[in-house]
């Protein structure tokens, strides 16, 4: 009888919790819904030209590429508070000739995203610098290539649609089943992470723990995909910025990244054309509360884009004076 009970019992508590986890979900009755990030690139006039072919570049210019995801897109802040705005008014203020920031970057963007964007606008643009903000998480969907028609390739690049395989599709067809099971479990593993304490369970486990590895196909998809731009980047006298964004709830956390770190530093002492930049270097001893946007989530907030714009201006500066043998102020 008291078997019957506790079966009652908790069959009441999964009804009751799903109930009010699918009504706060439908109203936010107590405003947790994140703000919608539209996946799309930004509009600019600049991009316009560059995608109808109607952009001549000058040689009085500073051309910058800035390619990622969410994470320097800037979701979650003012427009003009972002990366690439930033970095134009700090670069303005400075060099003695035009500054043109072409920002491809698109949430939810892969490496294969990332790549296929480079490919498109590197040859209409012609930039001297090319900025990537690599996200670790980059390559934890597929990365298969697809190849296009010749006609396609004309047309700004689309995003790849993501799909999950193995293991993972089951548990988000559990998820879909029941939101209860889907809240309990992502804020149990948020609450934890937060503290520095990850579970053996989910993507952030499976990134940091199992896929930076010599043998891992995505991260030498990835790694392939670096050293073709890299490449390019080196044939026509560009620059190529691989910026490793930081996960900036967790700053006070860089442990949890040690494998995905030593595998990064790894592979671009062996591509010595890649500029590399560890942005954790950029928040070394800071109070991680200062840059992030939320406590649960990774993206920085506008002081962190500030940061970020005004180390990296600093290195374009430098770059910029070297190559016209010029000192600014």
């Amino acid at each position: 009888m008291k078997s019957l009970k506790y079966i009652l019992y908790t069959c009441l508590f999964f009804l009751v919790g799903e109930l009010i986890v699918r009504i706060e979900m439908k109203y936010d009755l107590l405003s947790n819904r994140p703000k919608t990030i539209e996946v799309k690139i930004e509009e600019t006039e600049l991009r316009n030209k560059v995608e109808q072919g109607k952009f001549a570049p000058k040689s009085n210019q500073t051309r910058i590429l800035v390619i990622g995801d969410s994470y320097i897109y800037g979701g979650g802040i003012s427009n003009e508070k972002k990366f690439s705005k930033r970095l134009f008014s700090l670069l303005y203020d400075t060099l003695q000739e035009d500054v043109l920031i072409l920002d491809v970057s698109r949430p939810s963007n892969t490496t294969l995203d990332n790549y296929n964007s480079f490919k498109y606008y590197y040859d209409r643009f012609k930039p001297q610098f090319v900025f990537w903000a690599y996200n670790f998480n980059d390559i934890l969907y597929s990365l298969k290539e697809v190849h296009t028609s010749e006609s396609t390739e004309k047309t700004p690049p689309k995003r790849i649609s993501k799909q999950r395989d193995g293991l993972k599709k089951y548990v988000l067809q559990l998820y879909s089943f029941s939101e209860l099971t889907r809240y309990l479990s992502t804020n149990l593993q948020k609450q934890l992470k937060f503290q520095g304490i990850v579970l053996p369970i989910g993507d952030f486990y499976h990134l940091t723990q199992k896929v930076y590895t010599e043998t891992n196909e995505n991260w030498m998809d990835t790694k392939n995909k670096l050293d073709m731009v890299s490449q390019i980047c080196k044939t026509n006298q560009s620059k190529f910025i691989l910026y490793r964004m930081p996960e900036f709830n967790l700053l006070n956390h860089p442990n949890l990244f040690h494998s995905i770190d030593k595998e990064l530093i790894n592979y671009v002492n062996y591509n010595k054309n890649i500029i590399y930049h560890n942005g954790l270097n950029d928040f070394l001893d800071e109070n991680g509360y200062k840059f992030m946007l939320s406590k649960f989530d990774g993206h920085p907030n506008q002081l962190a884009h500030f940061r970020i714009a005004k180390n990296i201006a600093d290195y374009i500066i430098i770059e910029r004076a070297r190559t016209h043998n010029i000192l600014y102020k």
